[in-house]
């Protein structure tokens, strides 16, 4: 018979204590709900379920406090540290995208329409000078003055310093004065003076020799935001964008802008920011955000002051997902998913294993000609009939056009006839007017006007027809008459005329007037009428084109995205089989595949995007034309690209989620057996306890013994698979290095040799040997140095530490847990055959689960910590180089005059042949010296989690097993046993309604739009916020808000991204 959970719970300071474990209802070992959703796929359940956990653990901890206040307690103190510690695991980690692409590319237009917004990530004119990076995150701030937030990092004092310095090399003569070539805006020289002169506009350039550097940086307007971090906020993105730009952008923009306008320009003499900063930081409520995406503008990795450099390179690093932006109609054609990222870059990514981190983005879709793409795409079937219908639609078109003309023509025919009507009129009239003061008058003698461009054989015979009836009705009046005899053409002979006469006419004048003005009227109707019919036809044939351009753009996107994954798989097989030719030419084989191609390029991300488009249907860009080939949303392919954003945090979220509550059911779990207090004791002999009592000694120390061998054989493999790919391959790598690194030097100045002219070289030496030319592009002599040695080691280094070495960790893993199951199995069965503690082993037994996911997430975590080691070990080749190399570069670059540049390069060779015996072996030790250092923090951790484990097993079994003596409990243990017995009472029923996708019990107060729209991977579909399938009423969600803390649900939120969108966003 069951024990009623109320009952035991009123009962329980009235009952023994270990009565009341004897009788635990099984329900508070269930922990179904809780289990099941951990083994889902589904992200927002799993923080969800998450949240939920976080206030059960407050719930604990608060009473364990409470309880503990008068008499402190060694092992519940120990849990409320570990329940702190615990909490913190529910972090959320951040998903960091890299964005980069060409000058051109379209980058900043795609980042502002993921983001939803018209204009938010600054954009710099000035030719790529400066390489500041941008990064925008979520913004966790509900305040509505808060919407937009950004923080602006400047460099250093040190730094700029070091870079001013640099500058003022390159754009001074040798007297101290502004450079000829820094006259050219697009040389190194020009670049160098821009930054200078925008940060100290007031320098004239005839005084540059009276400013020295100390001068220069004890400007209180350069000296006061060096080091420094400006911090903006608005609510509303168009003044946060005004205001974001006044420190990144140019005012050269600004003055051009208001060249025309009577405002007073920007002041030439106001300094400005941008080569000062360090790094954007924006933060937005964009829904692409909501899930802990942080999207990286990454506009270059090689700008010449170093902070900014390292912070570019530093991002590169922590990199989840890299996004390369392309316009489409050169995305193709340029190759740019396999030329793009240059061998360089693709070789780091092979060494930090990202080709899978890719996602290519073809940017300015909508930007193409019908006419190229169907006969480039053969997509003349498709649209054959469209064409058809649209040049149906030009001859109806021509044919009402046609007929406006006619009548347009007629109506001056007519408006012709009235102006002549109306001269008459007045003619007679005047002729009336002279009869009733008792004249003679006689009729107006015909004769035609003299009218320039009026000629009958120019008109249209209508015209012409009513002109002459109007001719014969009308004469023109005696002042008209031309006095000279030849222009008189005919004459007839004057007749006296009547006031009778006079009237008559008058009357037929006028008569023929409103005749012709109701014709004129009567074909500006018509005219009305067909207009519009014009106006349908013309609509109708312009959704013809647009869907023209659809098919066409359509189309284009299918054969660009096929064909840019081709191209990035083939990128990626060259560099393979270039580095296996290096690595060992003898043994390379290029029919033999180095990893599965075609898996490559499926798995290669591609969208096709039209920012543009997407702007514009979403009623933003108003002052833009209509974009046309789009019908929906969807088919800008900008709803994809969110929802592929939002997608990349998946894995991070499932995986830290299903740590924290993989360690929550542990506690759970030793809460349970705590409180269950079931003894073993079967009044056993004290022969009998003690052989019990050894034999769980065993079993622990057997596990111990297990658990140090696994170690010992991990972190033995883990060194063996480093020394044979990687440490042991040095000394051939190192010599090859010393033998290239000759002529490596002294092509650095041959022309012919892909060397560089004499200003560009100085301007590399002036850079300790890394410069970006506008000209020739990146330039690294360091690189190049190492060249030999990073080539022929790529493919080892990507073997181990992306298949070697997780195989070796992932196996270190399965072992403790095969212990773990053995030496549970070996206690279960003498429980069965003894009889002892089988209560408590069946509650043991549901923890063994929880261990294999605690270990399996372990393990993961293990992996990325050993990437972010490599990664970081793996670029310490080259700073080496620059260290050996800093006094060579010095050297050179102080060199001045004639016969300069020759100098320069004769110490540049000269150095390199005495250095590179050394340098090389250096760069190798300094390697080394990082992945010696991977091997003992690896061996630190598993040797401190198999210990943890180890430890809590031994606890538990022990605690449960063990026949310890029952001893009399004080009020306070007795009392903090019964409220942690009551909360542990149904806690995997609180689980339930996540786990079937219902997070309105988590959420009580989430927005309206709150409703999760990420995909449920178990088939089920998931929400945030209240579930559509019912809605509650007020004094439920009331009921639900009050039973979690608020306190609380505030401190998740500031652990934790936001799940929802903030109701902010309906602003707009």
């Amino acid at each position: 018979m069951t024990t009623d959970p109320m009952q035991s719970s009123m009962n329980a300071e009235d009952r023994n204590e270990k009565d009341i474990g004897a009788t635990l209802p099984t329900e508070l070992h269930n922990d179904r709900n809780i289990r099941r959703i951990i083994e889902l796929q589904n992200s927002a359940i799993l923080e969800a379920s998450a949240a939920r956990a976080m206030q059960i653990l407050e719930s604990f901890k608060q009473t364990f406090v409470n309880c503990t206040a008068s008499k402190p307690n060694i092992e519940v103190a120990s849990w409320i540290k570990t329940i702190a510690t615990l909490i913190l695991q529910a972090q959320r980690k951040r998903t960091v995208i890299g964005v980069v692409g060409n000058t051109g590319a379209g980058k900043t237009s795609v980042i502002n329409a993921m983001l939803n917004e018209e204009r938010l990530v600054p954009t710099n004119c000035m030719r790529a000078c400066t390489a500041v990076v941008t990064e925008i995150s979520w913004n966790n701030s509900d305040q509505a003055s808060s919407k937009y937030r950004a923080e602006i990092e400047f460099i250093s004092p040190e730094d700029w310093e070091k870079e001013l310095l640099v500058l003022m090399r390159e754009f001074s003569s040798e007297n101290d004065t502004l450079s000829r070539e820094a006259q050219d805006s697009n040389s190194d020289a020009g670049v160098a003076w821009a930054k200078f002169h925008a940060v100290y506009p007031s320098v004239p350039k005839d005084k540059l020799h009276e400013s020295t550097i100390p001068t220069l940086m004890s400007d209180i307007a350069v000296s006061s935001v060096l080091g420094t971090t400006k911090q903006i906020h608005m609510s509303w993105s168009e003044n946060f964008y005004i205001e974001l730009q006044k420190y990144v952008d140019s005012k050269e923009k600004v003055s051009k802008k208001n060249k025309s306008k009577s405002k007073p320009q920007t002041s030439s003499s106001e300094m400005e920011y941008w080569p000062l900063i360090k790094v954007v930081k924006i933060y937005t409520k964009s829904s692409a955000l909501s899930t802990g995406a942080v999207i990286v503008d990454l506009p270059g990795v090689h700008d010449s002051n170093v902070a900014r450099a390292a912070v570019a390179q530093g991002y590169i690093k922590q990199c989840t997902g890299l996004w390369i932006v392309a316009p489409i109609n050169r995305a193709v054609d340029d190759k740019a998913a396999k030329t793009l990222l240059g061998d360089s870059f693709k070789r780091q990514l092979k060494y930090d294993g990202g080709f899978s981190n890719v996602t290519f983005i073809c940017s300015k879709t909508d930007d193409i000609s019908i006419t190229k793409a169907v006969d480039s795409l053969e997509l003349d079937g498709e649209i054959a009939e469209l064409e058809q219908q649209s040049g149906s639609y030009d001859e109806q078109i021509g044919q009402v056009q046609g007929r406006i003309k006619e009548l347009k023509e007629s109506q001056q025919v007519y408006k012709l006839a009235m102006e002549n009507l109306a001269e008459e009129i007045e003619t007679w009239e005047a002729l009336e007017a002279r009869v009733q003061e008792g004249e003679l008058v006689y009729a107006p003698i015909t004769q035609p006007k003299k009218r320039k461009n009026t000629s009958l054989d120019r008109q249209p015979l209508k015209r012409q027809k009513l002109q002459q009836n109007s001719d014969d009705e009308v004469s023109g009046s005696d002042d008209k008459i031309s006095d000279s005899d030849d222009e008189v053409q005919f004459q007839v002979e004057r007749v006296l005329l009547s006031e009778l006469d006079i009237r008559s006419k008058i009357k037929e004048l006028r008569e023929n007037k409103k005749n012709a003005r109701q014709e004129n009227t009567k074909m500006q109707r018509a005219i009305d009428n067909l207009r519009p019919q014009v106006r349908t036809l013309q609509t109708e044939k312009g959704k013809i084109k647009a869907e023209m351009s659809r098919i066409c753009i359509a189309g284009r996107n299918l054969y660009s995205r096929s064909a840019i994954q081709q191209d990035f798989a083939a990128g990626i097989r060259e560099i393979d089989q270039e580095n296996a030719a290096e690595t060992n030419e003898d043994s390379f084989d290029p029919d033999e595949e180095m990893r599965n191609y075609e898996q490559v390029a499926k798995s290669l991300p591609v969208f096709c995007v039209s920012s543009r488009a997407y702007q514009k249907m979403c009623g933003r860009m108003q002052k833009d034309d209509n974009v046309h080939g789009f019908t929906s949303l969807e088919e800008t392919e900008i709803p994809q690209l969110q929802i592929h954003c939002k997608k990349l945090t998946e894995a991070g979220r499932i995986q830290s989620s299903r740590t924290f509550l993989a360690g929550f059911l542990q506690l759970l779990i030793t809460f349970r057996l705590w409180t269950s207090e079931n003894s073993p004791d079967l009044k056993l002999s004290e022969k009998d306890k003690q052989q019990h009592l050894e034999f769980l000694v065993r079993r622990m120390e057997e596990l111990n013994t297990g658990f140090d061998d696994s170690v010992r054989t991990c972190v033995k493999q883990v060194m063996s698979e480093v020394k044979l790919q990687i440490s042991d391959r040095f000394p051939e790598l190192v010599n090859d290095a010393i033998e290239a690194a000759p002529a490596t030097a002294d092509a650095w100045g041959q022309k012919d040799q892909g060397g560089l002219n004499w200003g560009t070289y100085k301007a590399v030496v002036r850079r300790a040997g890394v410069y970006h030319s506008t000209a020739v592009g990146k330039r690294d002599f360091n690189s190049d140095l190492v060249e030999p040695i990073m080539k022929r080691l790529a493919t080892g280094w990507e073997r181990t530490f992306q298949r070697r070495l997780p195989e070796a960790l992932n196996s270190h893993i399965d072992d403790l847990n095969k212990l773990l199951n053995n030496t549970h199995r070996a206690i279960e069965v003498r429980a069965q055959n003894t009889g002892i503690g089988l209560a408590n082993v069946s509650i043991l037994k549901t923890r063994l689960p929880i261990y294999e996911d605690v270990l399996k997430a372990y393990g993961v975590d293990l992996v990325n910590q050993m990437n972010d080691i490599q990664r970081e070990a793996n670029r310490n080749f080259t700073p080496c180089i620059m260290d050996t190399m800093r006094d060579a570069y010095n050297i050179c670059a102080a060199q001045n005059g004639l016969g300069s540049f020759k100098r320069m390069k004769e110490h540049m060779t000269s150095h390199v042949v005495l250095a590179r015996h050394t340098m090389f072996r250096k760069a190798v030790q300094r390697v080394d010296k990082r992945l010696e250092a991977m091997y003992k923090n690896l061996r630190r951790q598993i040797k401190a989690k198999a210990s943890e484990i180890s430890v809590n097993v031994e606890m538990d079994y022990t605690r449960a097993l063990a026949n310890q003596p029952t001893r009399v409990l004080i009020k306070e243990e007795r009392e903090m046993k019964s409220a942690t017995r009551q909360i542990l009472r149904g806690i995997d029923a609180q689980f339930e309604p996540i786990a079937n996708g219902n997070l309105s019990s988590v959420y009580p107060k989430a927005p309206k739009d709150a409703q999760s729209k990420e995909p449920v991977h178990d088939g089920t579909e998931e929400h945030h916020g209240m579930d559509h399938s019912g809605q509650e009423s007020s004094k439920e969600a009331d009921e639900k808000s009050n039973n979690v803390p608020r306190t609380l649900w505030e401190k998740f939120r500031s652990y934790n991204q936001p799940y929802v969108e903030d109701d902010m966003d309906d602003d707009e």
